[in-house]
């Protein structure tokens, strides 16, 4: 067993490049989804309410979730990984997350978009600027 590049047991590691390409295309939707989406939805995002909060966390666990789903399928294309499902059962947490910021937006209106704005800026701030 040398490092041959046939099919009898060659070198079977991910290089390096091949994992850092599988992590920029999935972040590239991430980033579509929780950069331009959202920043073009902002008006919509930051009002109060159920519907609001309902679309903002449904944005965030979408965005989550198709990041693992394409690294998923970058890992899946190597013949020799074997268990690259595990790529995918984050999803189940996104989800379980996801259940629960529904229940918290019907509650208390709790919205990703807000708890992300508030890293940032203060609840003032966001609201002065976008008028809500």
């Amino acid at each position: 067993g040398g490092r041959s590049g046939g099919s009898g047991g060659g070198d079977e590691r991910v290089e390096w490049l091949y994992a850092f390409d599988v992590h920029c295309n999935g972040l590239f939707v991430l980033s579509l989804l929780l950069h331009v989406l959202q920043y073009l939805l902002l008006p919509l995002l930051l009002r109060r309410g159920f519907w609001p909060a309902l679309l903002s966390n449904t944005l965030y666990a979408a965005a989550l979730s198709a990041y693992c789903y394409l690294t998923f399928l970058g890992y899946n294309e190597l013949p020799f990984l074997r268990s690259t499902e595990v790529f995918v059962f984050p999803v189940v947490a996104i989800g379980g997350a996801y259940l629960v910021s529904v229940v918290l937006a019907a509650t208390s209106g709790f919205s990703c978009t807000w708890l992300v704005a508030s890293i940032y800026f203060t609840d003032a701030e966001v609201a002065t600027t976008w008028g809500v």
